[in-house]
């Protein structure tokens, strides 16, 4: 058996409200597209035992339309403050941790780390970039098989089984 991990950026933020960049809310494109993708994930019956997510605002507001669309108790998220601005290290040691006590989790961070992250499990031959050359857009859902054991998860041992955008779902 293999774990799964989830990898889901923040959908688009709010930039015309002067605020601190943590305390950055989504705009209305935002929340379109966390419900968008949350309703993705209900369809397929993707549902983490574990959701683990950044407390920045713009996240928080992510995840909570996400836990709303598939179902998943906000009372059981893990806010982790590392997870603000992480890079793929911070990022990796998270998922290490959690993974050894659950099967399935989903982060929901920021970039540039969740593209960073991506592209240190995952084989580059594996990832389909857009046109501009983003990986990770806005409200992207990274689907991706690691090893069982949480302690030989490194470079390239992840398998991409999906990676779906908002744009992909219009």
């Amino acid at each position: 058996m293999t774990k799964e991990l989830y990898l889901l950026r923040h959908a688009k933020s709010d930039w015309s409200t002067p605020c601190s960049d943590f305390d950055r809310p989504l705009n209305t494109r935002g929340k379109h597209q966390s419900i968008q993708i949350g309703q993705w994930m209900q369809a397929r019956q993707i549902i983490p035992q574990c959701l683990v997510s950044s407390p920045a605002v713009r996240a928080r507001e992510t995840t909570l339309n996400i836990c709303d669309m598939i179902h998943f108790n906000v009372m059981d998220v893990s806010w982790q403050d590392e997870l603000y601005h992480a890079n793929h290290h911070v990022m990796l040691e998270a998922v290490k941790k959690f993974l050894s006590q659950y099967d399935k989790i989903l982060m929901i961070a920021h970039n540039p780390g969740m593209e960073d992250f991506l592209k240190f499990l995952c084989p580059d031959k594996e990832l389909a970039y857009t046109k501009t050359g983003k990986l990770m857009t806005t409200a992207s859902l990274a689907c991706i098989c690691l090893p069982n054991d949480p302690a030989s998860i490194q470079l390239h041992t992840g398998y991409i089984e999906t990676l779906i955008r908002p744009g992909d779902l219009d």
